[in-house]
């Protein structure tokens, strides 16, 4: 699997996506995607993700959304899954997305979820904990 760079992790929602999707904050904790559905719109040219079927990890991320998450005052929603499927076949062994909800979770922010799997069941030790829980199935 391929290592990319980020810089951040945790970016700050606003204007319609804060009043649509009901979340303050995103993250995305893999870049690309294996499910492969049609409908898809982050397989959309306008966001210029090449080789969008392969999934990619963000080098250090976990350290990195720990870092933002501290220095947060507003606690708030954060959305997972809008661009991947955080809950892809990979999260089975990698656990990055179970490591990002216990920093969530110990940071008092809420979580809305969007997957296809039911992976997230794996989670539910972590959710029950939290205040503002959202699962999406598509």
């Amino acid at each position: 699997m391929q290592v990319i760079k980020a810089k951040s992790i945790l970016q700050k929602v606003g204007g319609h996506s804060n009043q649509w999707f009901g979340i303050d904050y995103n993250i995305n904790l893999y870049k690309g995607c294996s499910h492969g559905c049609i409908y898809c719109d982050s397989r959309s040219s306008c966001y210029q993700i090449d080789h969008f079927d392969e999934v990619r990890i963000k080098d250090n991320e976990i350290a990195i959304l720990n870092k933002e998450l501290q220095s947060k005052k507003k606690k708030g929603v954060v959305g997972i899954g809008a661009m991947s499927d955080t809950y892809n076949p990979f999260e089975k062994n990698l656990e990055i997305t179970r490591q990002a909800l216990k920093l969530l979770q110990f940071y008092h922010f809420g979580v809305s979820i969007d997957t296809k799997s039911d992976l997230v069941v794996r989670d539910i030790d972590i959710l029950k904990q939290m205040k503002n829980v959202i699962i999406k199935f598509t």
